[in-house]
């Protein structure tokens, strides 16, 4: 399975099961988009407090910003296939991982990368617990890796009570391999790639 962002840029979905985004194809059947909290998906909210990164309000309608004002494109490989490496997290190396060791998504990982990695049940975080509904569609927390010291820490928001090992939380706290975070229903086990001398350069 590989979770992959739409052509769009807002949405991801599961390559292995779909040949092309099933919410884009939804948003153009219905004229809504579930990921802005729309009919598609009235039983919950998304809160919009992140989206600003990746949309724009124009008299009251939600439009992708072209995608080259998010990573860096040059403007001679605008119409080639090329890398897209996060501007707000400098590359997109692997640092470490999430992995569910408890709830609904048991047994699958989520990868971290530089920088901050938003953590909540909605689209447009860079980690996304889809299948656990007590995990806020906003983002609960981040969890960051700060290359000069390369460390981890794990960052609450207000968006939800975060335990690390067994001990609730309210600001930021470094973790470590072997740490468990439980979140809403389900329990991560955190594993770093990047630990003592070992980085990226």
């Amino acid at each position: 399975m590989a979770v992959v962002r739409c052509m769009k840029g807002l949405h991801f979905y599961d390559d292995d099961k779909f040949s092309s985004c099933p919410h884009c194809k939804k948003a153009e059947e219905t004229g809504q988009d579930y990921a802005y909290g729309s009919d598609l998906n009235s039983q919950v909210t998304i809160g919009m407090e992140d989206a600003g990164s990746n949309v724009v309000d124009v008299v009251g309608v939600m439009e992708q910003k072209p995608l080259k004002e998010h990573f860096h494109v040059d403007a001679v490989d605008e119409d080639v296939t090329v890398a897209m490496y996060s501007a707000s997290k400098g590359n997109d190396f692997i640092t470490g991982w999430l992995v569910c060791v408890d709830g609904p998504e048991k047994g699958r990982d989520y990868r971290i990368y530089h920088g901050i990695n938003k953590l909540g049940r909605g689209d447009n975080m860079d980690i996304v617990i889809k299948d656990d509904i007590k995990i806020s569609r906003e983002k609960v927390c981040d969890i960051v890796y700060e290359m000069k010291k390369n460390k981890f820490y794990v960052c609450p928001s207000i968006n939800g009570m975060i335990y690390m090992n067994g001990e609730m939380i309210g600001e930021p706290k470094e973790i470590v391999t072997g740490d468990r975070i439980v979140i809403g229903d389900s329990t991560f086990e955190f594993v770093a790639f990047c630990r003592g001398d070992k980085k990226w350069e």
